[in-house]
């Protein structure tokens, strides 16, 4: 392409030269000088010259243009090929939650007891637990999430929720109550998942029970960050 681009400057710069020597060898004829005089003869010359090489300027640049495209032509299939592979990724890296979402869901808010604990009472039922936080989760993926971030921490095939003695970690990140749990799916199918008597039963008695805040609300537009960790593989290789 920098070679056409060049060869139409050299065609543009031949014509404009080559019209001011026209306009030189009219003004010459014009101001009384014979077509014969030397100078006149030299200048035709040169005009002759100058259509010689914007002739050939042509050809080369019509060659060149036939070139680029049978090029193009020859790289579509390739160029198909390359928009297939990356469409394929863009729908890979969605599934594996490498890239920001947003669509319909729910939201689940998890919290401590605000109520003072009695005397002689078990402080860790007045408090939300790792557990109750992957049993929420869990169940919202047989709820058929799509996507799911606990205070912006996306979940993803390798993310984790465990206890670090008082601490509830998610993906190696400390996280604080309130737990905030957004998910993206079918509210509806959700709520219908999360208000099932059959499910959540300890966590739901342990609201009646001690006061733990467990609240939900549909949504109709919720997003989600793009899970921001590293993916360890050590030990597996692609089957044979």
């Amino acid at each position: 392409m920098r070679e056409v681009l060049r060869n139409i400057l050299m065609l543009a710069a031949g014509t404009i030269l080559g019209l001011l020597l026209s306009l030189a060898w009219l003004s010459l004829n014009e101001g009384g000088i014979p077509e014969t005089t030397p100078e006149s003869a030299r200048i035709w010359l040169v005009i002759e010259q100058l259509e010689t090489e914007q002739r050939e300027l042509k050809s080369t640049l019509a060659n060149l243009r036939r070139d680029v495209t049978e090029r193009q032509q020859a790289t579509a299939p390739n160029t198909d090929r390359l928009e297939a592979l990356k469409a394929e990724l863009d729908r890979q890296k969605l599934l594996a939650g490498l890239t920001s979402v947003q669509g319909p869901g729910v939201v689940v808010i998890l919290d401590d007891s605000d109520v003072q604990v009695p005397s002689g009472a078990d402080p860790n039922a007045y408090i939300i637990h790792e557990y109750d936080m992957r049993d929420v989760v869990n169940l919202l993926w047989m709820a058929g999430s799509e996507a799911i971030a606990i205070n912006d921490e996306r979940l993803v095939s390798n993310s984790s929720i465990y206890c670090l003695g008082s601490t509830v970690m998610v993906n190696d990140t400390r996280l604080s109550p309130p737990f905030i749990i957004r998910a993206i799916g079918n509210p509806k199918v959700q709520q219908g998942y999360l208000r099932n008597p059959s499910y959540l039963k300890e966590l739901k008695e342990k609201q009646r029970l001690y006061g733990l805040r467990f609240d939900m609300e549909s949504a109709g537009t919720i997003r989600l960050p793009a899970y921001a960790g590293s993916f360890l593989i050590r030990d597996a290789r692609p089957g044979g």
